[in-house]
C-alpha cells in the first residue's frame, strides 16, 4: 500500500460504509468545503490547491489581498525611514501639480531661502524644443510679478520675450536694422536717490572698467595680458576725462575707447612712465583690433553711441531685444556682455527681487568672458545686488565644450546651482544627465517619457539632501497667460494644461489660495 493511502485517517464510526473508495471521497468532500469555508472568511481570497500529501495534508496556500498603501509623504518618511524623504513644501507662485502626490506646486528662489532650504536661489531649466521648458520659465517669471519680483532678459535672441514684457507693463529694448533705439555698455543711469555722490563715482567707474574687461576676455578667447589691461584703463579715462574734476566727467563710448586703442597717444603713455612704448603698442594691437569689432560692421551704429539712456529699472520687466541682428553665436556673447553688465547696475540699487533670465545659454558657454561673468555672478548671487540667474538649456550636456579651462567653470557652475529642471530628453541625453547632475536610474528612465510641459524638478537642499518631484506645468488654454506664455503653436492644443480630467483648475486656485504663501510677498 503507497504511503498516502497509508497515512490516510480510519473510517469515521457514523459512515455508512467503510470501504476505501467511500472513504477517501468523503475526506475529499470534507476538505473542499473546509477551504471553501475559508475563502468566504478571508473575503474572497482565492483557492490555490489541497496542500502537499502526508502529514501536512489539507494546509491549503491563500493568496493574500491587501489593501494599496496611501501615505503622505510625512507619514511616509516615518514608514521608511532613510527611504523616502519628506518632500518640500508650497511656497511662492503657483506652478502646476505634483504628480506623485497630486497637491499644487509652487516655486520662488528667495523665499527657499530665506526659509533656509537652499544655499543657492539660482535655477536652471532644462528640455529638448517642444517639452515646454520655455513656456515653464515664463511662468516663472510672470506669476512670480504679484509677489514683488522683476525680471530681466539681456538677450532674448528670437525676440519671445517681448510680448511678456509689454504686458508686465515694460518697454522692450530693440535692436538692429528698423529700430531707432541704440544701446551703450558704457552708459550712466541716474543717479539713485541715498546714494553719495563719491560712491557712486566708485560703482559706476569699477562698472565701467569690469565691461571692457568682460568684453575684451569674451572677443579675445582668453585672459588678458598686464599691457593690454592697462591699455583698456587708459584709454577709458581717456575717454571720461577722469583728470579729477568732478564737472568733466562726461559720458564715454566704445568708438572713443577703440580710437585710443587703435593709435595710442605718445605723450600720454610717456607720462604714465611706459619703458617701452613701441613694445606697448605691439602687444595691445590684437586686443584694439577686436574690439573696433564692437563699433564696425554689424554692431556699426548699434552700441556705439553717445547717450546715457540705459536699463530703467523702475519698470517691473526688461527685455533686449535681438532677434533683428541675426548674430553669431561670438558677436552675441559680446552684446550680452554688454546688455548684462548694465542690467546689473540698473538693479544693483532696486530694493525689489530681480530674476534675469539667460536664455539659449548653449550658445555662451564657448566664451570665455561671460561665462566667467556669469560663473561669478552665481557664486555672488545671495546678495542680490545682481538678481538671481534663471539659465535655461536644451540639455546638461551644453555645459561641456571640450575646453578644459571653460568646462572646470561650468562644472562649479553646476554645483553652485542648487535647483535643476529637467523637461524631456533623448535617451543618450538622460544618460548624461543622471551623471552630470547625480539623478538616479528611475529618473533617468523618466526623462525619456515626459509630457510637454512636464518636468523632474532636482532640488538639493542645504544638508545635501537631494529632493526630485514631478511637477506638470499648469496654464489655462482659456485665460490672459496663454496668448503672451506660448511659444510655439504647435503646442496649443498638446500642451499640458490640467494633469487629468479629474482635477478642475478651479482645485488648483483653492489649494494655492489655502497654501500659506504670505511668506512671499516679502521682498
Amino acid at each position: 500500500m503507497s504511503r498516502r493511502h497509508q497515512e490516510e485517517p480510519g473510517a469515521h464510526p457514523d459512515w455508512a460504509s467503510d470501504d476505501d473508495k467511500t472513504l477517501r471521497r468523503n475526506q475529499r468532500h470534507l476538505r473542499r468545503e473546509s477551504v471553501r469555508s475559508l475563502a468566504e472568511l478571508t473575503k474572497g481570497t482565492r483557492f490555490l490547491g489541497y496542500g502537499p500529501p502526508g502529514p501536512a495534508a489539507g494546509v491549503v496556500w491563500l493568496r493574500e489581498k491587501r489593501p494599496p498603501l496611501d501615505e503622505t509623504t510625512d507619514q511616509l518618511a516615518g514608514t521608511y525611514p532613510f527611504v523616502a524623504g519628506t518632500g518640500l513644501p508650497y511656497f511662492g507662485q503657483y506652478h502646476g501639480v505634483n504628480r506623485l502626490s497630486g497637491s499644487a506646486w509652487g516655486w520662488d528662489g528667495q523665499v527657499a531661502y530665506a526659509q533656509g532650504i537652499l544655499s543657492n536661489p539660482a535655477m536652471v531649466i532644462y528640455g529638448v524644443i517642444g517639452s515646454g521648458k520655455s513656456m515653464g520659465a515664463k511662468s516663472i517669471l510672470w506669476r512670480g510679478m504679484p509677489f514683488g519680483r522683476k525680471w530681466a532678459v539681456p538677450g532674448d535672441i528670437r525676440g519671445e520675450y517681448v510680448r511678456l514684457c509689454r504686458a508686465a507693463g515694460g518697454e522692450p529694448i530693440v535692436l538692429g536694422p528698423g529700430s531707432p533705439m541704440r544701446f551703450s555698455p558704457l552708459a550712466t543711469p541716474a543717479r539713485p536717490e541715498g546714494i553719495h555722490e563719491g560712491f557712486w563715482r566708485e560703482t559706476i567707474a569699477n562698472h565701467r572698467s569690469t565691461t571692457l574687461s568682460s568684453l575684451a576676455k569674451a572677443a579675445l578667447q582668453r585672459e588678458l595680458s598686464p599691457s593690454e589691461k592697462t591699455a583698456l584703463d587708459l584709454a577709458l579715462r581717456s575717454a571720461v576725462n577722469d583728470d579729477g574734476d568732478v564737472d568733466r566727467w562726461k559720458q564715454p563710448t566704445l568708438g572713443e575707447v577703440c580710437t585710443w586703442l587703435l593709435d595710442p597717444p605718445r605723450d600720454v603713455l610717456s607720462r604714465e612712465l611706459i619703458p617701452n612704448v613701441q613694445r606697448f603698442v605691439d602687444e595691445t594691437y590684437d586686443l584694439a583690433l577686436t574690439m573696433r569689432l564692437l563699433v564696425r560692421g554689424v554692431f556699426a551704429g548699434v552700441l556705439d553711441v553717445d547717450t546715457d539712456k540705459t536699463i530703467d529699472a523702475s519698470r517691473p520687466a526688461v527685455v533686449v531685444d535681438l532677434s533683428r541682428l541675426q548674430l553669431d553665436d561670438a558677436s552675441l556673447a559680446l552684446v550680452v556682455t554688454c546688455t548684462q553688465a548694465a542690467i546689473e547696475l540698473g538693479v544693483q540699487f532696486d530694493p525689489a527681487v530681480w530674476t534675469i533670465c539667460y536664455d539659449e545659454v548653449w550658445r555662451y558657454m564657448r566664451f570665455y568672458g561671460l561665462v566667467g561673468r556669469l560663473a561669478n555672478r552665481i557664486k555672488v548671487v545671495r546678495d542680490l545686488v545682481g538678481g538671481i540667474p534663471l539659465l535655461i538649456a536644451h540639455r546638461p550636456s551644453d555645459w561641456q565644450t571640450g575646453d578644459p579651462r571653460l568646462d572646470s567653470i561650468a562644472e562649479g557652475m553646476l554645483k553652485d546651482i542648487d535647483v535643476h529642471v529637467v523637461h524631456r530628453q533623448s535617451a543618450i541625453e538622460a544618460q548624461a544627465a543622471g551623471r552630470m547632475l547625480s539623478l538616479t536610474s528611475t529618473v533617468v528612465d523618466m526623462l525619456t517619457g515626459l509630457d510637454q510641459g512636464s518636468a523632474i524638478w532636482r532640488v538639493v537642499d542645504r544638508k545635501g539632501i537631494s529632493h526630485h518631484l514631478v511637477v506638470d506645468h499648469v496654464i489655462d488654454a482659456n485665460g490672459a497667460e496663454w496668448p503672451i506664455m506660448q511659444t510655439d503653436s504647435a503646442l496649443v492644443d498638446d500642451y499640458r494644461q490640467i494633469a487629468d480630467a479629474g482635477r478642475q483648475m478651479s482645485t488648483l486656485i483653492d489649494k494655492q489660495r489655502q497654501a500659506p504663501v504670505t511668506v512671499g510677498a516679502s521682498s
